[in-house]
């Protein structure tokens, strides 16, 4: 019955289909197939959305964790939104993260203006920011921790926790609360705490650290980490511009990959 509905519904649009020649079950069947195959298709590729009939709005991938396992992007809706898109990681350390940022391979510029990191950039399969108004909107609903991975490009593998992660509203400068170390990098992103965020177009201080490190960040005159900085590729000769951790591979190293992710406790 669905397929033949689905095949009812592609005579309506294309009105094209011309079955009286040949078997006209059989082709009812085929075309009918290939539109659901095609369905199918284009769902597993595109956002998997919780049902809305069913009254389940997750506010976070925290709450989806407790009835999807696969990783991959979902609608959330946090309190006072209509709902956006996520990417959620479900396999990571007892999964429900929400992914906020991640970097592979330098395809995506992060040297941008306040209006892109208000609403982010990128491709949430791929490399991006997922935007400070989402991020302030996630983080006022409850208490949230965040976990920053990071590599670099001889396959060594770092990581920081922090037990409290807070990116408050946009008149606030997208003020940064972050404390609670925890992990083997180093604690490069505490000296950030307190931080209102800057980009190339709206500097938080007279230092223009946006500027001058190529990037989108919570600077203070300049920084410790700046996992928005440019795609560099392991060693540079400039100073403090790449995907930087101060307390890991210094200012001089840029690395290969990032992922920021929070989850709430």
């Amino acid at each position: 019955m669905y397929r033949e509905s689905l095949f009812t519904a592609f005579l309506l649009v294309f009105g094209q289909i011309n079955c009286h020649r040949i078997n006209k079950e059989k082709c009812v069947r085929d075309v009918a197939d290939k539109v659901a195959n095609l369905i199918t298709k284009t769902r597993s590729e595109c956002t998997l959305t919780p049902p809305d009939d069913l009254g389940f709005r997750p506010s976070d991938c925290g709450d989806l964790k407790k009835g999807e396992h696969e990783s991959g992007v979902y609608k959330i809706y946090p309190a006072a939104t209509s709902g956006f898109q996520v990417f959620c990681d479900m396999k990571s350390y007892e999964g429900g993260w929400t992914v906020i940022q991640k970097r592979t391979n330098g395809y995506v510029g992060f040297y941008r203006d306040w209006k892109a990191y208000k609403d982010g950039f990128g491709d949430l399969q791929k490399d991006f920011w997922l935007g400070n108004e989402y991020l302030n909107k996630l983080t006022e609903q409850g208490y949230y921790i965040l976990r920053i991975d990071m590599w670099d490009f001889e396959r060594n593998h770092k990581y920081a926790i922090y037990d409290t992660f807070v990116v408050n509203n946009e008149e606030s400068g997208y003020k940064l609360e972050v404390a609670g170390y925890g992990g083997n990098a180093g604690d490069a992103f505490s000296y950030h705490n307190g931080d209102r965020f800057s980009t190339r177009d709206k500097e938080s201080s007279s230092s223009k650290c946006a500027s001058k490190y190529k990037g989108g960040w919570w600077y203070k005159s300049c920084h410790y980490a700046n996992l928005n900085g440019r795609y560099l590729k392991g060693t540079h000769k400039t100073y403090a511009d790449g995907i930087n951790w101060k307390h890991w591979k210094g200012y001089n190293y840029s690395l290969k990959a990032t992922r920021m992710m929070i989850r709430r406790v």
